[in-house]
């Protein structure tokens, strides 16, 4: 299996994107950057991760490249997600670009309680997992806490994960590409017009790959 599509249940990332665009984002500003972390044994195990997975090797060379395409555009600071594979990958671009690091916990990936540890294949948004989060509240808790981060003032790159990626295209009604989801693409958002223009600054893989969940 080789596509988001296959290694999530359609239906549930279509009600994940229709929550995420009924409760709505408002953004203080026409330009912002994201960033997903690194890839993770768990990425390429396609497992629910635990908060504290760090980078595997092939996530810090990740990082490192993300870092470099990241020095050829203008920001002035990070936001990170206060999970290990975020922070180390905002870490290795705080780094090259000298920008600071604010860790934020809104920038979480969702917590999936039980699952933790066991295969992601198959993921449906919608289903709620023991002693986790609901599918509601990570959304609210993500779009709560994003629109503190995209205020006017200093350029923010936020370096996250792919589920809160996943709310945050959702709410700006933005049609993302499978490859654009992959680890480490760092993207560029742009107003335009009514909407949203979102703009890979590294060359997107073209070859169908597993990209996991977080």
């Amino acid at each position: 299996m080789s596509t988001t599509a296959s290694l999530e249940n359609n239906a549930g990332q279509l009600a994940l994107r229709a929550a995420a665009r009924a409760t709505g984002l408002i953004v203080g500003r026409d330009h912002f950057l994201f960033l997903r972390h690194g890839r993770t044994a768990g990425n390429m195990g396609r497992i629910y991760q635990h908060p504290d997975i760090p980078l595997c090797e092939e996530g810090f060379c990740d990082a490192d490249g993300a870092a470099g395409a990241l020095q050829k555009v203008p920001f002035d600071l990070i936001y990170a997600s206060d999970m290990a594979r975020a922070w180390l990958t905002a870490g290795r671009v705080a780094c090259i670009s000298g920008k600071p690091v604010t860790v934020h916990r809104a920038l979480r990936e969702r917590y999936f309680g039980d699952l933790i540890g066991t295969s992601s294949e198959g993921l449906d948004w919608r289903v709620d997992p023991a002693n986790g989060e609901t599918m509601m509240g990570f959304i609210e808790r993500t779009l709560s806490g994003i629109a503190e981060m995209l205020v006017p003032g200093p350029l923010p790159l936020l370096v996250s994960h792919g589920g809160v990626l996943r709310v945050l295209c959702g709410a700006l009604d933005v049609d993302l590409p499978v490859e654009l989801t992959a680890n480490a693409m760092p993207l560029a958002f742009d107003r335009e017009g009514g909407g949203w223009r979102v703009t890979p600054l590294l060359q997107p893989v073209l070859v169908a790959q597993p990209v996991g969940v977080a």
